[in-house]
């Protein structure tokens, strides 16, 4: 079912009185409909011309755009409309781009309809949006690259109405508000941040990240057993398990947290041919998740440095 709604508008061209009809937009869903937002940053969502003498004009009409990932809706008033007029008419669009919104995508913000002047008062008002991201990656470079203090990017919001949910529902809420949480990359992406809050001393912040990663990595997998007990028809097959370690592997681990630059990292893994190996790489790797399960994160990072050195990467 299309969310945009257009309707016909019987006008008179008022150079040559040539009646004629002039389809416009009324409502304008962002996501279903990029070719519309284009037309209204132009200014031109309305213009008509007259199929007799050419004389440009505009539809006197309103416009409601409803952006999903900025979570706004706006109102663009028609010029010289009473408020009350354009009051009872902005509420009538707003029930109708509800009633063909999907049952989930019916949240709260829809209710905080924001009046400009016209398309115009509408376009400038996109350029003040804050969009949510739609990927992991997207969602932490917001968070690394955010200066506006007086506003916390998506991300955190995400993460601290994530932590903040109490009920299985409003959980789930946020997960659809925020699809990016569940994105893979958000677990590496979550680590940094969080290794990068204890560097610079803000240890409450590390934890909460901390927190928020663990909590997403047990939606994660709860989600995919979820899934593959309704969709799988044959057993699992076990996933091949990595070479174990040699007997002498915590000692060379303890050597490698030893190590006090690259330069004895390089020297041991001379002595230690087994260190370039990539199963040396995942004993490394599984180590440094279980420091982070556990929340020792500067011993994770020591180890996610010298696997970085011991791969050639540093």
């Amino acid at each position: 079912m299309p969310i945009s709604y257009s309707q016909p508008y019987e006008l008179v061209c008022p150079t040559c009185q040539t009646p004629f009809v002039a389809e416009a937009w009324l409502i304008v869903d962002a996501e279903e409909r990029p070719d519309l937002v284009r037309a209204i940053r132009e200014v031109s969502l309305h213009d008509t011309r007259c199929p007799g003498c050419g004389q440009t004009g505009v539809v006197p009409a309103p416009i409601l755009l409803h952006d999903r990932r900025a979570k706004a809706v706006l109102f663009g008033v028609p010029y010289g409309m009473p408020e009350a007029e354009w009051n009872e008419l902005a509420q009538g669009l707003l029930w109708m781009l509800i009633g063909a919104l999907p049952r989930e995508n019916q949240l709260p913000y829809l209710g905080n309809v924001q009046a400009e002047a016209g398309v115009a008062g509408v376009a400038e008002a996109l350029d003040q949006l804050n969009y949510t991201p739609q990927s992991a990656i997207e969602a932490i470079g917001d968070a690394l690259g955010s200066e506006d203090s007086d506003s916390l990017p998506p991300l955190a919001e995400a993460i601290m109405r994530m932590l903040a949910a109490d009920t299985p529902e409003e959980l789930q809420a946020v997960l659809h508000e925020y699809p990016f949480l569940l994105d893979e990359a958000m677990d590496e992406g979550l680590a940094g941040l969080a290794e990068a809050a204890v560097d610079a001393g803000e240890f409450e912040i590390s934890q909460a990240f901390e927190r928020a990663r663990i909590t997403l990595i047990q939606l994660r997998q709860t989600l995919d057993q979820s899934s593959q007990t309704q969709t799988s028809t044959k057993p699992a097959v076990a996933a091949q398990a990595s070479a174990p370690p040699p007997a002498n592997w915590h000692s060379i681990r303890r050597a490698v947290l030893a190590c006090e630059d690259a330069g004895e990292l390089l020297a041991l893994r001379a002595e230690y041919p087994i260190l370039a190996s990539a199963d040396a790489d995942a004993w490394l790797s599984e180590e440094q998740q279980a420091l982070r399960d556990v929340g020792d994160l500067g011993a994770a990072q020591l180890i996610g440095e010298a696997r970085a050195v011991l791969r050639g990467e540093r």
